[in-house]
């Protein structure tokens, strides 16, 4: 089975063993490479990504979490996957609590937090020009938690950071959808103008909005694994899966 694993992402700073398994893992079930049934060997992984089987068994832990992986008693983890229904609820979810995040935001913003801001959607609409979603991506994690941040309610920034950190694929994946980064770039110029102006319900509005429509551009790009309804991203080339492969082989933050 260690032939449907890419090939392990170079290591980078800052970044632990796991963290580096478990996104190389749910990469591999997202495009199809690893499907629903498959066993993961930790000896197996181990070897493939050079670490030993502590750091595999944490990044089986965190997919069990994250609902991608089934553990059983006395057995090795089984990939499980998701429907198109399970991953469309995670962006419903996310969409509510950014926009509490925006709406916390428009409320207590101060001049520095506005400033970060604007900072990092400047970056936003230079990186979209460019069209490389990995980089436009980690000036859209600046801008985002720049929000985070300005909303002032530390319980909900960690509990947005926790699912963002679930949908980080996902998230960089419908990026890839021709015109989407300039689409995201003027969705987040609502978001901040509406910031500007403190009008909460407004800022709230649009990055529900903005949410939800990354949530439907991913589900262009669905396709079905099995009879159960599981699915798997499948309109991307080979040379694309492995560019994201080496891509995202770090943490987005």
């Amino acid at each position: 089975m260690t032939d449907k694993y890419a090939a392990k992402p170079d290591k980078q700073p800052n970044v632990s063993q796991a963290e580096i398994v478990r996104h190389g893992l749910a990469r591999d079930i997202m495009v199809g490479r690893l499907t629903p049934g498959d066993f993961l060997s930790e000896s197996q992984i181990g070897q493939e990504y050079g670490v030993s089987r502590t750091p595999v068994r944490e990044a089986i832990r965190s997919l069990a979490a994250d609902g991608l992986v089934t553990l059983r008693p006395r057995q090795r983890a089984v990939v499980k996957g998701q429907t198109a229904a399970e991953i469309l609820d995670q962006f419903e979810a996310m969409a509510e609590l950014e926009a509490a995040c925006a709406r916390l935001a428009a409320r207590r913003r101060g001049r520095d937090e506005l400033a970060r801001m604007e900072k990092h959607q400047a970056e936003c609409r230079t990186r979209c020009i460019d069209a490389d979603p990995t980089h436009y991506y980690e000036a859209n994690v600046g801008f985002h938690e720049a929000i985070y941040a300005a909303s002032g309610n530390h319980y909900l920034w960690t509990e947005t950071l926790r699912l963002r950190d679930r949908m980080w694929f996902l998230r960089i994946t419908q990026g890839r959808l021709p015109g989407r980064l300039a689409e995201s770039s003027s969705e987040h110029d609502a978001v901040l103008a509406a910031i500007r102006t403190q009008d909460e319900e407004a800022a709230a509005n649009a990055m529900r909005t903005h949410l939800i429509l990354q949530g439907e551009s991913l589900h262009t790009m669905l396709r079905h694994t099995n009879a159960a309804g599981i699915v798997h991203i499948s309109e991307m080339h080979d040379s694309v899966v492995e560019q994201l492969a080496m891509e995202t082989g770090i943490r987005d933050e």
